[in-house]
């Protein structure tokens, strides 16, 4: 049975489940949307739209706190469009919407972009899935796939780059990345689209590069912030002051990747940003790090090989990094602001890895071991047909550059004590 009381929040959230059957109410905004509810409980909008003669009943998606009624009217109002375009918005369970061929949703093309192009393909195959399902499904899942429009997208992004109070423009760029990626595999399928709407659409402009180094004294502060935080957020930012790896190849890094007796830390190809395996020796300071790590984690360094469990792992499931770094990240921050006596210029984590490659060429290592130790994959050794042939690994270049740097990291330590200490 039909309700004549429109449908609001509160409406919706005091709607009494029904004894037997289930009832119906309609939105007075958007026309043909309603909310069904059954014995269940359970609260379904769908659309209601009479075409061609025929009554079309689109399910479009479940109440509830991800899906409210301000995106099931969203959702009912990009549908109408599509029917009074002429395209067919109908599914049955399991078949494909109707429309450019039987090409279907963004969602139905998408499940085949992942099987063929991203799933075994590509490293980034998991963030690339994630952005997906947590960003474009909700938004774009269910519109056909050849009715976005360039519009489309830049509102979408656009919404993305700002809606939350704060500017969000990295995140923003990936998705537009991403979107613009698929809708390039995407054309060849969608005979009524003549162009990927991604071309010219708005998105945020490129931040400059930055070239943020920490001051010798800013490097003592961190190294005493992180010492002071310890485990876990700290060991990590120790890491990647003594290794100058990425963020992310040391949050991932599993307990077999290390090999006490050679003292080394193999980071996979299939995590490297590059692709390239690196070898990464590790100095005596990163090797009684590495050893707090797997203590604090409570497994023994020399069944390391035996573990396959992240090192720096979630407390919920070890197959997950450790979650909370952005809070902790404002801690150590702040820390290091107590321990200068000022408050320092902003940096990143990332700005770590230039700091130590900035250190590096202080002390005098040469710039192709440097270049080894961050496993960069520049520069005219590997350029041509130097590049085919140049497979010197510098593990001993790399080893005796770390061993410098590390000793380097405790001198600037001992130089610049705390301000509150020197008083």
């Amino acid at each position: 049975m039909a309700n004549k009381v429109g449908l609001t929040d509160a409406r919706i959230a005091g709607l009494k489940a029904p004894a037997s059957g289930q009832i119906e109410v309609a939105d007075g905004i958007v026309t043909g949307l309603r909310l069904r509810m059954g014995a269940s409980g359970t609260k379904t909008y769908i659309l209601r739209k009479r075409v061609q003669g025929k009554w079309l009943n689109v399910t479009i998606g479940r109440h509830g706190p991800n899906f409210t009624l301000a995106h099931a009217r969203r959702k009912a109002r990009d549908l109408l469009v599509d029917v009074e375009q002429g395209k067919s918005i109908a599914r049955k369970p399991g078949a494909k919407r109707k429309g450019s061929k039987g090409v279907g949703t963004v969602a139905e093309l998408y499940e085949t972009y992942l099987a063929q192009q991203i799933v075994g393909k590509k490293r980034s195959a998991n963030e690339f899935d994630r952005v997906f399902r947590k960003y474009i499904e909700p938004e774009l899942g269910d519109r056909l796939a050849d009715s976005i429009t360039r519009s489309d997208v830049s509102r979408f992004v656009e919404k993305i780059a700002f809606e939350r109070g704060k500017e969000t423009l990295t995140m923003a760029r990936i998705v537009y990345r991403h979107l613009s990626t698929f809708y390039s595999w995407a054309l060849t399928r969608l005979e009524h689209l003549p162009a990927n709407p991604c071309r010219d659409a708005w998105r945020p402009k490129r931040s400059e590069p930055r070239d943020r180094v920490l001051s010798d004294r800013e490097v003592a502060a961190l190294w005493q912030a992180a010492v002071e935080d310890g485990y876990p957020f700290g060991h990590l930012v120790q890491m990647l002051i003594l290794t100058a790896q990425r963020r992310g190849e040391v949050l991932d890094a599993t307990c077999d990747e290390f090999d006490f007796k050679w003292k080394v830390w193999t980071v996979p190809g299939d995590r490297a940003k590059n692709g390239k395996a690196n070898v990464v020796p590790l100095s005596a300071q990163a090797l009684e790090v590495v050893t707090d790590i797997f203590t604090a984690a409570g497994i023994a360094p020399e069944d390391a090989h035996k573990q396959s469990q992240i090192l720096l792992a979630s407390k919920v499931t070890s197959t997950n990094s450790v979650s909370g770094l952005s809070k902790a990240w404002k801690r150590i921050r702040a820390s290091v602001d107590e321990k200068l006596g000022y408050e320092a210029a902003h940096f990143t984590m990332h700005d770590i890895r230039r700091t130590v490659a900035t250190g590096l060429q202080r002390i005098g290592i040469p710039l192709v071991v440097s270049e080894a130790v961050l496993n960069h994959q520049s520069g005219s050794a590997m350029a041509g047909v130097a590049g085919v042939y140049h497979r010197h690994q510098y593990t001993n270049e790399k080893r005796e550059a770390l061993a410098l740097w590390g000793r380097e990291v405790l001198l600037l330590v001992a130089k610049y004590p705390p301000q509150n200490q020197e008083r």
